[in-house]
């Protein structure tokens, strides 16, 4: 099948075929770690059902521009982080009540369908971060493309451009907090 021929599902169901693996590998270890690996598992398939849910046009664009890695990590680390999120109403708060109470597991329904509004917070998100990131510091820019959008880790940076792991992290997440900030208006 061709690009031509095939349908925006089957195109995002090849990709996903494809990457699966590498992001399931980048959210464990660098967004879903330590005291939050316990919710590694579900956030990558809260973030496969936010996908899924997309429109088509939507899923084409980032599909032809390269930048759905970059869309599903940026918004599983949002995600995560959260106390407002589709993520932290469905599984994050049903978990550690769990927990609080000595349950196992949660009581949420990760496959529920996404309403229109959370669509179009993820949608509102996608289009702030792609303007916030255009607005960056060159740095600050360069940084957040070569983590999140080529996936190299901070000892790859540290290797490339001899700057200390602990001031990149202070960097990217100060870029982070940036974006999250000014686009604080999609959770309203």
């Amino acid at each position: 099948m061709t690009k031509e021929t095939m349908t925006i599902k089957d195109r995002l169901d090849k990709w996903v075929n494809k990457e699966y693996r590498w992001i399931e590998r980048e959210v464990k270890a660098n967004i879903a770690y330590g005291k939050m690996e316990a919710y590694a598992e579900d956030l990558l398939q809260e973030m496969f059902i936010q996908l899924y849910n997309m429109k088509e046009e939507k899923i084409e664009q980032l599909l032809d521009n390269g930048k759905l890695k970059w869309y599903f990590l940026s918004g599983a680390g949002m995600q995560l982080r959260s106390s407002t999120s589709p993520f932290y109403n469905r599984i994050r708060k049903h978990k550690m009540y769990a927990r609080e109470n000595g349950l196992e597991g949660s009581d949420a329904n990760i496959f529920e369908r996404i309403d229109d509004t959370e669509e179009l917070s993820t949608e509102c998100y996608y289009i702030c971060m792609q303007r916030e990131i255009e607005n960056l510091h060159w740095y600050n820019k360069t940084l957040l493309q070569e983590y999140w959008i080529q996936g190299l880790h901070l000892e790859d940076l540290h290797q490339k451009y001899k700057i200390s792991k602990a001031h990149l992290t202070k960097d990217l997440n100060s870029a982070i907090l940036t974006i999250r900030e000014n686009c604080k208006e999609c959770n309203e």
